[in-house]
């Protein structure tokens, strides 16, 4: 049996505010948004930064661009200062850039920016522009209904999160920390779910993500012609030496966020977890071969074969004894791994903690059938380099998804329904006066 808290009323500053007048804003500003392109392998963020900065300006928020080495690339900040502050900031992030899109796939060009059937269509809609927007909303109304702040609230956008956050995230922890040092932050890993569970609406929030670990196999022979194959072709070789690593899989368990989610909906979510594509990765280490390499010439069989693997790691998997695990199942000495390890320590944020408080009593506020649970992201965010230093980020896309819009997540047609952006926008306002409000 779940166990589902009552729902607050929206926080009393949340009222008179004109919500249709805000849709309509917040989905032409995202269409907008959406229309300048920040896709790898450029990941260029310097037009989206100026759009997000003259919105800010317009409207008396200053905020500052930090250029990295890269000049195609910068990072925004921008500050709502309180008076006589009780504490550290909150710290609202997101990031600017997206994953390559083939025009050719989608119903609509995927920068066009498209509103239909009450959709906005784009590459970032949902990853991570819409979220973008959800927090530039929150700014924009704590400053035109003259919030008075307990704490500042911060706006980060970043660069390269689609690429590890060489320049992003993980440059401005390194090299500008101290214009950040929140107290707590919300950033994407998490979301709404609707349709995946018997206990209804879930509002997943993400307390922690598995650890990104890539192995590239590398197998050597030497080559010949395609009309005389043998066993150990290097090419032959690999491929059974990956169906073996394939076909062991690896063990269910459930972390400390997970089972604390399946105790909150009830036991019959663990089979509901493992019955869905999006969800099933929160219950076991995953394997994913995402890249091959072999040959020039049909009717030559080439001396080097390679595939690469994205490993993600459930937080409590050693990645020493994981690698150390497949080079085991491989047996080859033929073979060799090239290992990327992670980049950033394990490291949950407390479900006791203001923040989180504040989520659960926004998210039920606004959507009160729906259940706040705690969880663990299955890809990576830019949280991750806040958590290992110990401040506590939470992951939480705050619409209500169903199993095809998820399906957006870099894949094609991604969309982001109007109504979703408004809920959003809703749930980070209400949040962040329940965080950083005075009084």
């Amino acid at each position: 049996m779940s166990s589902r808290p009552a729902a607050p009323p929206p926080h009393p500053r949340a009222a008179g505010i004109d919500w249709d007048a805000i849709r309509d804003e917040a989905a032409q500003t995202l269409s907008t948004y959406v229309k300048l392109d920040s896709s790898h392998p450029v990941g260029r963020t310097v037009e989206t930064a100026q759009l997000i900065a003259d919105r800010l300006a317009a409207e008396g928020i200053p905020s500052k661009v930090y250029e990295t080495p890269d000049p195609n690339k910068v990072n925004l900040v921008a500050r709502l200062t309180a008076k006589n502050p009780v504490g550290k900031p909150l710290l609202l992030s997101s990031h600017m850039d997206v994953v390559q899109a083939v025009a050719a796939d989608w119903t609509f060009d995927p920068y066009s920016g498209e509103i239909s059937d009450g959709y906005i269509y784009g590459r970032g809609t949902l990853d991570d522009k819409g979220m973008g927007v959800m927090n530039l909303m929150a700014m924009l109304l704590l400053k035109r209904n003259n919030v008075e702040l307990a704490r500042d609230v911060l706006a980060l956008y970043t660069c390269d999160e689609e690429i590890g956050s060489p320049l992003g995230a993980q440059f401005m922890v390194e090299n500008h920390f101290a214009d950040l040092d929140p107290a707590f932050m919300l950033d994407e890993g998490g979301s709404g779910a609707t349709g995946f569970f018997s206990a209804g609406d879930v509002f997943q929030i993400s307390v922690g993500e598995k650890k990104i670990c890539r192995i590239t196999m590398v197998a050597r022979a030497e080559p010949g012609h395609g009309s005389q194959p043998w066993e150990e072709a290097a090419t032959h070789r690999l491929i059974r030496a990956v169906n073996r690593v394939l076909a062991q899989g690896t063990e269910d368990r459930e972390c400390a966020p997970v089972a604390e989610m399946i105790r909150r909906l009830g036991e019959s979510s663990r089979e509901e977890i493992a019955a869905h594509r999006a969800t099933r990765p929160l219950l076991h280490d995953t394997i994913a071969l995402t890249m091959m390499e072999a040959g020039y010439k049909i009717n030559i069989i080439p001396e080097k074969a390679s595939m690469s693997f994205d490993c993600r790691l459930l937080p409590d998997t050693d990645a020493n004894a994981f690698v150390s695990n497949v080079q085991q199942i491989v047996s080859d000495e033929g073979i060799t791994f090239d290992v990327e390890w992670p980049d950033a320590a394990p490291s949950m944020a407390p479900v006791e903690n203001p923040l989180f408080t504040a989520i659960e009593q926004a998210c039920l506020a606004h959507a009160p059938a729906a259940l706040p649970v705690p969880t663990i992201c299955v890809g990576g965010t830019d949280a991750r380099f806040f958590r290992q230093l110990g401040i506590p980020a939470y992951g939480l896309v705050p619409g209500m998804f169903t199993g095809d819009d998820m399906k957006g997540y870099h894949g094609i047609d991604e969309r982001l329904n109007v109504e979703n952006l408004l809920l959003g926008t809703k749930i980070v306002f209400d949040l962040t006066l329940r965080a950083a409000a005075r009084g």
